[in-house]
Formats: C-alpha cells, sequence, structure tokens
C-alpha cells in the first residue's frame, strides 16, 4: 500500500498536465498568429532567435530556415521584440493583430561586436531570454568558442560565475559548484545534445572523452545549483550543456590548426551541407590532438620486506585523443527535423583517482542517438559505451613491480589492469506547449528512460563476486509550468519523480516568483531541491588488496565496525541518495544597454550529503587512534578480507556523513565600455555554516573541498584596428583550501593567474590566427609535497611562501602536477 500511495502523485500529476494539452482551441477564433523568417544584414538567415510580443508571455524562436510563428496573440496592436546573442536587440513597434488572421513580420538583426544578456535554454529546457530565466545560468556561443585556440572547450569555463575551475594538465580540466569536490566527482551533470554524457562506470562526466570537436560546437550552458526538478538524479549542484552545430545554420567547412608549448598540436575539422533541395542535411567532423602533459612522480606505501617508500613507475605523460562524428539530418514539414547522429573517440594519458593515478590507454567513448525535434515535441533514444582499453593502476603496477620482481612488464600491468565497459540505453519525449486562453502559461512535460550495464571484468566491482554485469534501471517525469500571473510577475514551478531500481523514490520539486518591473530586469526568490544517487563505486566497488593490505568495498549492505574482541564499536548505514534543499535570492537585468548584472545569494542544506572514499576500518591503528578495527558486512555478518581469503584490511568506502549548511554568493557582470570593449567580471563567496555529522564518523570526512573565495575579472577588445583585430585578457584568484578525498590529502594553496587572447583576421577570406597564452604572469601562496608517500592519513607537506612571477608553477589538485605556462598558435580557416 504505501508503494502504491506513492505513485498516485506523480500519476495525477502527469494526467493534470496531459488535461491541459487537450484544452480545445476554440477561444483561438478571436486571436491571430505573427510569422517572419529572422535574417542578419547578409540576408543569412538566422535560427534560435527569440521573438517576443512584449509585456506578453507570447513568444517564438527561428527555426533552422529563420522562421518563426507566434500563434494563439489576442487581436491588438503591440511591440514585438526580437534578439539574438552577437546581434543588436531589435523593437518593433505597432505590430498589428487581427483574429484569425497571420501577421508577416521579417526582420534583419544587424551584428554587434560584443552583446549583452541572450537566449538560453538549460534553465527551462526551452529558449528564453537570460534575464527570464530563473536560475543562474551562463552561455558561451560558438563566436567565443571560435576565439579559443586547440581542441577543448574547458579554457571558456574558466569565466564562468560560481564554477570551481580546477586545471589539472595542459588539456585535462575538471569542474565543480558549491562545495563537497573530489577526485571523482561527478555532482554536476554532463549533457550532449540532450543526451546524459557519463561514463556509467563511475559516475564522471564524459569530459575530455567527448566525441564533439571543438569546431562543431554551437554553445555551452553552464547551469550552477540544483538542476535535478528537470534533469534528474546527477544534476545536484549544477549541469553542463554542450550543443552542437546544425548542418542548415552552419554549412561550409572548418579547419583549424594549433600548436605550442610541451609538443602540444591539434588538428580539427568539420564539413556540413544540404542535399535534396535542402530537405537533407550531413555533417563530419574529426580532430586529432596531443601533447607532453606537466609531470610529477608520486610515491606509494612500502612493498614488504622494503621500508622504502614506492616510487611511482612507467608513468607516460604523453597525452593524444581522437575523436570525431557525423550526423544525417532530415528536415520535415512543419519546422520538425529528424536527426540520427554517432561519434567516437580514443584517449590516452593519465587521470586522477581516490586511490592513486590510472595510465589511460586506448580509452573509448561513443555514442549513437536518433532524435526528433519540434517547436512543441522533442524525443530521443540514444546509447553510449566506454571501453577501458589497456589502462592500469599506476599505484598498483608500481607496487606489483617490486612485489613479483620475475614477471614481465606486460604481465605486471595485466595484474595491475582496470578494466571497464559501461554502456546507457536510454529513451525521452518531451513536450512544450502555450496555452492561449490563459494568458500565455507556458508548460513543459516529459518522462525518461534509462537502463545502465557496466562490468569490470570481474575485477575490482561486485560482479568480482556475482559474476553477473551491474544492471540498473532509472525512470523519470517531470513538468513545468510558466504562470504569468499579472505583466511583471511570473510563478513557474516544476517537480520531478524519479524511480531508481536501488533506493527509494525521490521527488525533485521546485518553484520560483520572477519579477519584472521593466523588460530585461528580472527579480527572482526560488526554491530547488535535488538528490544526488550514489554512483557504482559508491555502492558497487570490490577491489581487495588494491594495494598491499588495503581494500575499498562499496557501500550497498552498510557495515559493521568491530575491535579486536569482536565488539561492535561503529554502525555504518547502507549509502543512499543525498538532497540538497536550496534557497535563492537573485537578480538579473541589462542597465541602459550597456550592463549585464547577475547575482545570487543562495543557502543550501544538504542531508546526508555522501563522503569522499575514506577510511573506516584499519587493523594496524595503534592505541592512540583507538586501536586495531575490522570491517564486517552489515548484512551477512561476513568479514572483509584480501584476495587471499583470510588477510586483514584497511578497509575504505562512501558512506552518508550528516547535514551540512552551505551560504554563498555568484555574482557576474560584463559593461560595454563601448561596442568594441568590454569589462567581464565574476566573483563567489562560499562557506560551510554548519556540519552535523553522526557519532563516530571522523571530522576528515566531511571535508568541503572548495574555495571560500574566487573571482575573475577581465576586459574583451573586438573590431580594432580596422575591424581585423581582437584581444582579452583575465586575471583570475582561488583561496587556498584544504582537499581530503582519497589518498589524496593535503592544501591547494592560493594562486593568481593572468591570462591573455589575440586574435587576427588574415588577409585570405575566412581565415584568422589565434594566439592564447594561460598563466602567464602568476602568483602563489605556497607549495605542497608528498609526505613521504600518498595515503589518507598521510597529508603532504605544505610550504607557504608567497611568490609571483612570470612563468611561475602552481598547484590546482593534491598529488598532480603544478601548472606552467601554456602557449598555443593556431589558424582557422571557414569557407
Amino acid at each position: 500500500m504505501p508503494r502504491f500511495k506513492s505513485l498516485i502523485s506523480p500519476a495525477l500529476a502527469l494526467a493534470f498536465l496531459l488535461l491541459l494539452a487537450a484544452i480545445p482551441a476554440s477561444a483561438h477564433a478571436q486571436s491571430g498568429r505573427i510569422s517572419g523568417v529572422i535574417t542578419d544584414s547578409a540576408r543569412s538567415v538566422l535560427p534560435g532567435t527569440q521573438v517576443t510580443v512584449v509585456g506578453t508571455r507570447y513568444a517564438g524562436v527561428s527555426d533552422p530556415s529563420g522562421r518563426y510563428t507566434i500563434a494563439g496573440v489576442p487581436a491588438g496592436t503591440y511591440d514585438v521584440r526580437v534578439q539574438r546573442i552577437g546581434l543588436k536587440a531589435q523593437v518593433i513597434n505597432g505590430v498589428v493583430v487581427n483574429g484569425g488572421a497571420s501577421t508577416e513580420l521579417n526582420i534583419s538583426l544587424a551584428s554587434v561586436p560584443l552583446s549583452l544578456g541572450g537566449v538560453v535554454v538549460s534553465a527551462s529546457r526551452r529558449a528564453e531570454k537570460i534575464t527570464d530565466a530563473p536560475a543562474t545560468i551562463t552561455r558561451i556561443d560558438a563566436a567565443a568558442i571560435q576565439n579559443t585556440v586547440g581542441n577543448s572547450f574547458a579554457p571558456a569555463l574558466k569565466e564562468v560565475k560560481g564554477i570551481d575551475f580546477i586545471q589539472v594538465g595542459v588539456t585535462a580540466v575538471a569542474v565543480n559548484a558549491r562545495g563537497f569536490n573530489s577526485a571523482f566527482n561527478n555532482r554536476m551533470l554532463m549533457m550532449e545534445d540532450n543526451r546524459i554524457a557519463v561514463l556509467p562506470e563511475n559516475g564522471l562526466p564524459v569530459g575530455a572523452f567527448t566525441t564533439i570537436p571543438k569546431v562543431d560546437l554551437a554553445g555551452i550552458e553552464v547551469l550552477v545549483g540544483p538542476g535535478s526538478a528537470l534533469y534528474g538524479p546527477d544534476a545536484s549542484n549544477g549541469v553542463l550543456t554542450l550543443s552542437t552545430k546544425d548542418p542548415r545554420e552552419y554549412p561550409g567547412s572548418t579547419l583549424e590548426a594549433s600548436g605550442g608549448i610541451r609538443n602540444f598540436f591539434d588538428v580539427q575539422g568539420r564539413h556540413a551541407g544540404l542535399l535534396a533541395n535542402g530537405k537533407l542535411g550531413y555533417k563530419i567532423t574529426g580532430e586529432y590532438q596531443q601533447a607532453k602533459d606537466f609531470s610529477n612522480k608520486n610515491f606509494y606505501a612500502p612493498v614488504a620486506p622494503s621500508k622504502a617508500p614506492t616510487p611511482e613507475l612507467t608513468a607516460d605523460w604523453n597525452t593524444d585523443v581522437m575523436r570525431g562524428g557525423g550526423a544525417l539530418v532530415y528536415y520535415m514539414p512543419g519546422l520538425a527535423r529528424l536527426e540520427l547522429n554517432g561519434g567516437a573517440s580514443k584517449a590516452n594519458g593519465i587521470g586522477q583517482t581516490n586511490v592513486g593515478r590510472n595510465q589511460l590507454k586506448d580509452w573509448q567513448y561513443r555514442n549513437l542517438q536518433l532524435k526528433f525535434t519540434h517547436p512543441n515535441w522533442f524525443a530521443q533514444a540514444y546509447t553510449t559505451q566506454s571501453l577501458s582499453g589497456d589502462t592500469y593502476q599506476l599505484n598498483a603496477f608500481s607496487q606489483n613491480r617490486l612485489r613479483y620482481p620475475n614477471l614481465t612488464d606486460d604481465s605486471v600491468k595485466k595484474l595491475s589492469d582496470f578494466p571497464a565497459e559501461g554502456r546507457i540505453m536510454a529513451a525521452e519525449a518531451q513536450n512544450t506547449f502555450t496555452v492561449a486562453q490563459l494568458n500565455g502559461l507556458q508548460i513543459t512535460w516529459g518522462g525518461q528512460y534509462r537502463h545502465d550495464v557496466v562490468s569490470s571484468k570481474r575485477q575490482w566491482l561486485v560482479d568480482r563476486q556475482t559474476g553477473e554485469d551491474v544492471e540498473t534501471d532509472q525512470k523519470g517525469v517531470y513538468g513545468q509550468i510558466d504562470i504569468p500571473l499579472i505583466e511583471q510577475v511570473r510563478l513557474v514551478g516544476a517537480a520531478r519523480y524519479d524511480q531508481h531500481d536501488r533506493y527509494d523514490a525521490q521527488w525533485s520539486p521546485k518553484a520560483a516568483i520572477l519579477v519584472t518591473p521593466i523588460p530585461d530586469q528580472t527579480f527572482r526568490v526560488s526554491y530547488n531541491r535535488a538528490f544526488k544517487s550514489p554512483s557504482v563505486l559508491q555502492y558497487g566497488f570490490y577491489l581487495p588488496d588494491f594495494s598491499a593490505g588495503i581494500g575499498v568495498f562499496g557501500n550497498a549492505d552498510g557495515f559493521l565496525i568491530k575491535n579486536a574482541a569482536g565488539a561492535t564499536v561503529r554502525t555504518i548505514e547502507p549509502i543512499e541518495p543525498e538532497k540538497n534543499d536550496t534557497y535563492e535570492l537573485g537578480y538579473k537585468g541589462i542597465i541602459a544597454n550597456r550592463l549585464f548584472v547577475d547575482i545570487t545569494g543562495y543557502r543550501s542544506n544538504f542531508k546526508k550529503f555522501m563522503s569522499p572514499l575514506f577510511i573506516i576500518a584499519n587493523f594496524v591503528a595503534p592505541a592512540s587512534a583507538g586501536g586495531p578495527t575490522y570491517a564486517y558486512n552489515a548484512r551477512t555478518g561476513v568479514k572483509y578480507v584480501g584476495s587471499n581469503g583470510t588477510s586483514d584490511q584497511i578497509a575504505l568506502t562512501y558512506f552518508n556523513v550528516g547535514d551540512a549548511q552551505i551560504t554563498g554568493t555568484d555574482m557576474g557582470v560584463k559593461f560595454l565600455v563601448t561596442p568594441t570593449i568590454a569589462i567581464n567580471g565574476t566573483a563567489s563567496l562560499q562557506k560551510l555554516d554548519t556540519i552535523k555529522s553522526k557519532a563516530g564518523d571522523p571530522a576528515e570526512a566531511t571535508a568541503f573541498n572548495s574555495p571560500t573565495t574566487k573571482f575573475n575579472v577581465g576586459m574583451d577588445f573586438a573590431n580594432i584596428y580596422a575591424n581585423q583585430l581582437r584581444g582579452s585578457f583575465t586575471v583570475r584568484y582561488v583561496n587556498g583550501y584544504r582537499f581530503l578525498s582519497g589518498v589524496n590529502n593535503g592544501k591547494i594553496p592560493t594562486f593568481s593567474t593572468f591570462d591573455f587572447t589575440a586574435g587576427y583576421k588574415l588577409p585570405i577570406s575566412g581565415t584568422s590566427l589565434n594566439l592564447s597564452v594561460q598563466n602567464l604572469f602568476v602568483c602563489r601562496g605556497g607549495t605542497s609535497s608528498i609526505n613521504g608517500w600518498v595515503a589518507a592519513g598521510k597529508p603532504s607537506l605544505y610550504n607557504k611562501k608567497q611568490e609571483c612571477g612570470f612563468g611561475l608553477k602552481h598547484i590546482e589538485m593534491v598529488n598532480m602536477p603544478q601548472i606552467g605556462t601554456m602557449a598555443f598558435l593556431g589558424v582557422r580557416w571557414d569557407r
């Protein structure tokens, strides 16, 4: 009966939305429509342009052919606003709409060197002005991405408000938002063209394994804060969305080649076109990139009988990646499109883990997607696959190399390998519509299904015990309603209901009140609940003796921790989803068409937040630390032992720590000094106010793992020197903080960096030269070094020393290399 009741509410909610969708259009006889085509000054069509009837909720977005339609507009005379990123907004006054008729309004927009505001999609899963979005969101458009150098979109994320940007290599980065980071952070959801882009075998974002070359990116959106109401689990702290270019909107060819320090080389290309009189579009993309990454040498625990730390062996810091893909698009009548796309990548390099580092060898990622889009409907089915190739653990190899001196290197690598295969099979349907009879009320609703299959080839997950792949099912339904209460006030409500076959069902509600006293000036108060489901690592890890006498065990059943006398000294409950209730007060506005301001204050209440990987039992602990302890499975009562079936283990796992409260502020400003010069700035302040952990939980398990203060400030210069030259610079500051995740324990010192970019249009048509220099000038508050060997109980040694200089290196992640100056020069050709 309780489970039956739990299904009643979502069923009623879905029925209500379906009822609204069926409202008859009898009142449309007294309404009309506005339609037309949006073009630029060169008469090229402009897809993705937002058209709004000023003072109402009636709006539309142009399709790939540049055509838009706004239906259900009551008869009358209106002002119509047209806006697109990178172009000058335009207001057309006195547009007359007659009942039962269509008003044709074709508009041409002029380009501007630098723009304010724009249109976003991620906040509400539909197009809306950024000032209307009920969340903290940043969009990086195709032009800004085009001006970066190299293979990756990642450097553009440095200036996103609210983001912890962590550079761990020449091309490798990690991102987080609003606290509780880890070496294996998965609190931010990554999306690619509406599909979930995570590695199911560990829950990490796809990141550098993406199949999308930079030249095919149409935009990046970063939503900071809880996103579960529309996106479900894994969106606890935010959503990072990549969208690719449509063949009809971006036809032609692009080729880019770049090189730089540390043997960096990258070449990538894209070609797109139309067939069958424009009804069929196609594109193909490809890229190859390589670099000699920054390096450092870790040491691991001694291997008996030696008491000396074990040096890291065979680490190969040469990184490379190949990626590419293609798409076929059928443009259907009624502004609909059907697309089949796919891609693949293969990468080599080094990746950090909670227990050491992995040597990535031929790691592959693939995706295949079929999707249907329409102004009111969206549907997709897709599958992704990740394969670890010949990846192996550097920490295990280094110790096994000493432990088994008579084996060949290949045999020791096989003994230390990290095999994995993860597959996602998913489907989604979504509908968006406007109820004209209710003053333009807008509704978005949909449902998702996801099935994961994960295998460690019977080595380091629970499939080692069961002999069967780890499979999970997740189902979710969601809806959002945008209600215009009066002309200046909107109420936004959303909810999502998720069922996971390993955990209790979860509700993720969302509510916001938005007040817009004048156009492009919006104040909001919002509430969001998000949850984070444990990944397969957190519930399904099973790796005894990953290092001699040390084992990592997932927390599906809970643990009993017993002392040498057999008495239970601590009980650890099975891990379950953490919850995050966040309240926000925000303002977004464009002032005098010269200043864009986005500021949000928030308070987040975490319940049962999940710890990083942590020691829960230590059979060699001295009496001063409580004496020896041993871990037992709470469900079966079986003791966790080594791979030989008898030896004791220092046990590490994940668990729910307790409750925490975080208060913070995210701010972003952009001021147009002139149409070609802008000053930009972002700042984030966050503070862990209170934390309540259970009795027996170590204080270290509550590590916040994030800076309390960070900011960026810089300037952009566009179309200078006869419109041929552009440039920008950025100063970045990150306050030092303590970091603890598995064996990664230490302080990340305070640092500041200075970056600049420049671009020049060459006399050859469609050709430009781009220069990027990162970390040219650096100030650092100190350095850190290994304390004997890397271990959870051995914090790195911190040497506090304030230094500034050109080419100075700094640390952004514990136990990873110091990052130095990076300079890249590239040439780009568009035709």
